[in-house]
Order: structure tokens, then C-alpha cells, then sequence
């Protein structure tokens, strides 16, 4: 590998990694020494933003993580103050109901809006026999379960309505389109 393919490589595996603040410093450090700015750089656009959204994803989970424990130490510590011989047993129900495991298997709040809707768009056309087969081919084994599974309650339900005439096709995408922007 040369020595500008190693630049290269280099500079690329730090502008994946770098903030965006440190991005605009490195871009600043290198105009000031005259070596031009990163624009004209081959940046992986998609890469950076898939980088980015792995790192708030996990910092954000972190942060919830640590808000559950804290709440958890702070009702062990008040009922131990209450009530200092209260048995493992109780301690635990206690700390069950005041902080209940988050269960939201409502994954359908996690898949942005624009490709719910897409999901939807599928998901109606091959059930009313509309989706031309080359694109029914095209999708993997399983996935009309797999839609079905990630939308929410309410799209099953508007969707089963839809699918039995119980709603006509432009009162069907209003109603859609109020569900996903009450999310």
C-alpha cells in the first residue's frame, strides 16, 4: 500500500469515528496549514451515519440501563429504611412493582416512519392480490408474518378493516398516515 493509500485509509477510519465537532477542528487545522479541507475527500456518507447512530444507540441505551438501576437502588434503599426487616422476598415484589422490567415488544415504534409505511404499502398490496409477482419473488421467505408481527396494533386492525371493506382506501391512508404521526 502506498503512502497516500495509507493517508487515505487513515484519515477515513478517523472521519468514521470522529465527531462532528472534531470533523469541522481537523477541516479547520488543515486550511490553516493549507492542505485544503475535507471536501474533497471520499467520504462513506452512509457509513458515518450508520457509525453515528450505532454510537447514540448504544449511549442511549447505556443511560437507560443506569436510570433503572438508580431506581431500583433508590426503592431498595426507602424500603429498607421502612421497614428494615423485610425479607429478599418481599424486597424483590416491591422493587418488581415500583420498577416493572420494561416489556415493549411494540417494535413497530422503532422502524422509522417512512419505512413503516412502505411495510404497509407491501403488506396491502399482496394481500389484495395487487403486488405484481416478480416483486413478490423478490421478497425473502416469511417476511408478510414478519410485517404483521412489527406493526402495531392499531395497523393490524385498520389493515384488517381495510381487507374486509370496512374502510375505503383513501379513509384507510388518513387513518395511517394520524397513526404514524402520533408516534
Amino acid at each position: 500500500m502506498s503512502i497516500d493509500d495509507q493517508k487515505k485509509k487513515f484519515l477515513n477510519d478517523y472521519l468514521k469515528s470522529a465527531t462532528p465537532d472534531e470533523r469541522k477542528e481537523l477541516n479547520r487545522l488543515l486550511k490553516s496549514r493549507g492542505e485544503g479541507s475535507l471536501n474533497g475527500l471520499n467520504m462513506d456518507v452512509n457509513s458515518l451515519a450508520r457509525n453515528m447512530s450505532r454510537q447514540i444507540n448504544e449511549q442511549l441505551g447505556m443511560a437507560d440501563i443506569n436510570i433503572k438501576k438508580t431506581a431500583r437502588d433508590l426503592v431498595v434503599q426507602l424500603a429498607l429504611q421502612h421497614k428494615p426487616d423485610i425479607t429478599q422476598q418481599e424486597l424483590s415484589a416491591i422493587v418488581r412493582q415500583m420498577v416493572p422490567e420494561k416489556k415493549d415488544n411494540d417494535i413497530s415504534k422503532k422502524i422509522p416512519p417512512d419505512l413503516m409505511k412502505s411495510m404497509i404499502v407491501q403488506f396491502v398490496a399482496y394481500s389484495t392480490g395487487s403486488m405484481p409477482e416478480k416483486d413478490t419473488a423478490q421478497l425473502p421467505d416469511g417476511w408478510a408474518k414478519k410485517y404483521w408481527d412489527a406493526f402495531s396494533q392499531d395497523i393490524r386492525d385498520l389493515i384488517t378493516m381495510y381487507l374486509k371493506n370496512g374502510i375505503d382506501n383513501s379513509n384507510f391512508w388518513l387513518a395511517v398516515d394520524r397513526l404514524q404521526n402520533r408516534r
